[in-house]
């Protein structure tokens, strides 16, 4: 596996659909609860201070920016904020605003807030004050980008024939998943830190792993190495001859575990380089064949029906 960076360019992503396995960045208690029925009076987050009956509410402007780093360069594309008005407690919290845009403005009632930004998976979170004055205040996500590729024999794959499992790499060295089905044609947000990836080649057995180190404002693109091949399944009365349809397939591993079942006249499977036993069943009768695979070397296994 080959893991090159460059520089982040935050214009050009694209968001994958995730499976966010417990979230990597988590709002305060007083950002996650909704407010119980008995505190939402309490918790009017539209009413200005001290404002009287028939006067305008009372606000004030909140600028809002996300960077890589203290002083940085805003962050163009890719956050979604959310506000949230802070009560006498932690279960007053009110959610007020959301957007999407770069750097959003808000008219804000003067009161206690957090502010929480979201990218792709990493995100970061400010407790602001409005009072008196309009607030400008930018915060800072430690993240960077991911993007896997990969290649058979120094052929490329097709992206849309990849896919990719990712698990942070905790502190005390366990991993756990975050995102599974992640296309190589985006870019995965993450927060800084160690990730160990799984490159899927196809939908059956061809997959290898690395561990991919993120930094901050920095794209990673991962170009991990298949050792497989692609290998069309037939049933044949004699070798050379047509496939014979509504054949139901099982591949298997010497080991005996099956790896995948199909039901075609000449199903296609990607499968690891290693040795296999095809099953193939037709009106009542087994047929069965040993075979081996080699990365780069496609081909047909015919399966003599006799």
């Amino acid at each position: 596996m080959i893991a090159k960076t460059s520089t982040f360019k935050t214009s050009i992503f694209k968001t994958p659909a995730l499976l966010l396995a417990g979230a990597l960045t988590v709002l305060p208690a007083a950002a996650q609860t909704p407010p119980s029925p008995a505190a939402t009076p309490a918790a009017a987050p539209q009413a200005p201070a001290q404002a009287a009956p028939g006067e305008p509410a009372v606000t004030r402007k909140v600028e809002l920016s996300a960077s890589f780093a203290e002083k940085g360069a805003p962050i163009p594309s890719g956050l979604k904020w959310r506000v949230f008005r802070l009560g006498k407690g932690e279960a007053d919290a009110v959610k007020m605003a959301e957007s999407e845009e770069p750097a959003p403005e808000f008219s804000l009632a003067p009161g206690r807030y957090v502010v929480h930004v979201a990218y792709g998976l990493a995100a970061a979170t400010k407790e602001i004050e409005v009072d008196k004055a309009p607030v400008r205040q930018g915060l800072v996500i430690k993240a960077g980008g991911l993007q896997i590729e990969a290649s058979v024999l120094d052929k490329p794959i097709p992206p849309e024939q990849l896919t990719a499992r990712v698990m942070v790499i905790q502190p005390t060295g366990e991993r756990r998943l975050i995102a599974e089905g992640v296309p190589a044609t985006s870019i995965l947000r993450l927060p800084e830190g160690r990730y160990f990836v799984e490159c899927t080649y196809g939908d059956s057995n061809a997959t290898v792993s690395a561990e991919i180190s993120i930094g901050t404002g920095k794209l990673t693109e991962a170009t991990f190495h298949q050792m497989a091949a692609t290998l069309t399944l037939k049933l044949v009365s004699q070798a050379g001859g047509e496939a014979i349809a509504n054949t139901a397939w099982s591949v298997l591993t010497p080991g005996g575990d099956v790896i995948r079942e199909s039901i075609g006249a000449f199903p296609s499977l990607i499968l690891a380089e290693g040795n296999y036993t095809v099953v193939a069943r037709h009106e009542g009768r087994v047929y069965t064949r040993e075979f081996d695979v080699k990365a780069g070397h496609d081909g047909d296994v015919e399966v003599v029906a006799r």
